[in-house]
């Protein structure tokens, strides 16, 4: 039974989360992860909050809800091959280091990539 796919909400106005979402959705030949946006339709039915969460990237695995770095390494678990690897080592890492770097890096999400670096997941990744 093939697993059960990951509903990966992004914040859609952020370059570094859609520049993010397209580098998994490059690798995504399983097809296990499905991208939407934090304040769209599916995250409405998800069970998110009215304007979504812009403040972390939101995994949903079933009923499991996973932010920052839990998230993170789910979807690299899902890409498979060393990624999955990459994830595995991460897991071996206290929750709060990962978390720590995970919200330094997201603290600075708009000076990585400014909007005209801005890359937009394609119609065909998108669930909405």
């Amino acid at each position: 039974m093939p697993a059960a796919p990951l509903i990966v909400l992004i914040d859609g106005e952020c370059a570094l989360c859609n520049g993010s979402a397209a580098w998994f959705a490059r690798r995504n030949g399983s097809g296990r992860l499905l991208f939407a946006i934090n304040r769209g339709e599916v995250a409405r039915v998800a069970g998110e909050p009215p304007g979504g969460d812009p403040d972390t990237i939101v995994v949903w695995e079933g009923s499991r809800r996973l932010v920052r770095s839990e998230a993170v390494r789910a979807m690299f678990a899902a890409v498979g091959g060393g990624w999955a690897s990459l994830a595995f080592v991460a897991g071996c890492l206290p929750v709060s280091w990962l978390d720590f770097v995970y919200d330094q890096v997201a603290r600075r999400r708009h000076r990585f990539a400014g909007p005209s670096a801005c890359t937009r997941l394609s119609p065909y990744d998108l669930a909405e």
